[in-house]
């Protein structure tokens, strides 16, 4: 018996003759951005050579035209029609494609904003072209930038990173909710900020999407000296309309600067994306004391 339970136990601890053989490491998943490189420089390439040529006339000579108004309509009718030919009907899908790709990968985008050329051939063809311009306008919307917000009347402040934040608008809505904790006023309500925030948003149909400000939004030339900021309509020229984009809010410093003052007005606007596939974040990463933020303001008046 006891010979018995030794041969099965040797037979169970036994090792085998072969080592198992070890299972691969499953592959790396594919560098969207790195894939991206040469399709990028052969589209910055083919968008600059689509940038139409300014028209030259010699010694600047107007077109044929008759003053009789007969002898007019006789040249018009013998000019050749021109043939309706869209001259970028290749290179708009291709564009309407890449648009796609960028939405969907912060790698992609980064990679885009450095690929030499791109974003000044997507300006520059931007006029003629409806895909360049919304590609133009992806390419300036900032990511992971970092913005400084004042509010001068109330000492309070604080700095927060936008990534996919197009518009003031949007910028609006998503700070009220990332720093609810240091602005007077209710959190905003949830559906505005997943329609400002998530891909492809979807809404409840005949359910009105009205944000309304508020705060009146200026960029930092609206500070007065004092560290006030005008009343009323006052600032106008200063302020940031739901529109105006986050991109267009001036830096200083190396950070953009948004001043918060009271709404000289009641303004509301559609909850509506320039970008709905673009995944949008505003995360709050310092809350000033009212000693930095006096020192902030003290600082931008002097500027």
């Amino acid at each position: 018996m006891l010979t018995q339970v030794l041969n099965r136990l040797a037979a169970r601890t036994a090792l085998p003759s072969e080592p198992a053989p070890i299972a691969p490491r499953p592959a790396p998943g594919p560098d969207a951005g790195f894939d991206a490189l040469p399709r990028l420089a052969r589209l910055a390439a083919d968008l600059a050579a689509a940038v139409p040529e300014r028209p030259h006339q010699r010694w600047g000579e107007p077109a044929v035209f008759f003053f009789d108004a007969k002898r007019q309509a006789e040249l018009e009718a013998a000019r050749p029609a021109p043939e309706a030919i869209d001259p970028f009907a290749e290179l708009a899908p291709r564009i309407t494609a890449e648009v796609a790709a960028l939405c969907a990968s912060p790698e992609v985008r980064r990679v885009a904003r450095a690929t030499p050329g791109l974003r000044e051939a997507a300006r520059a063809l931007a006029p003629a072209c409806a895909a360049a311009r919304h590609l133009a306008e992806l390419l300036a919307v900032p990511d992971d930038e970092v913005v400084t917000v004042l509010h001068p009347a109330l000492g309070v402040g604080f700095r927060c990173v936008a990534s996919g934040v197009a518009d003031a608008g949007q910028f609006h809505v998503l700070m009220l909710d990332a720093a609810a904790d240091l602005l007077p006023g209710p959190r905003p309500m949830q559906r505005f900020v997943t329609a400002y925030r998530d891909a492809n948003p979807t809404s409840a149909a005949g359910v009105a999407m009205l944000a309304e400000g508020r705060f009146q939004m200026y960029a930092a030339g609206a500070l007065r000296a004092g560290g006030t900021l005008p009343d009323g309509f006052g600032g106008s020229d200063h302020w940031l309309w739901p529109h105006t984009p986050l991109a267009a809010v001036p830096a200083v410093g190396g950070e953009r600067v948004v001043l918060l003052g009271p709404p000289a007005y009641r303004a509301t606007w559609e909850v509506a994306r320039r970008f709905p596939a673009l995944p949008a974040d505003l995360r709050l990463i310092e809350a000033l004391d009212p000693a930095q933020v006096a020192g902030r303001l003290a600082a931008l008046g002097s500027g």
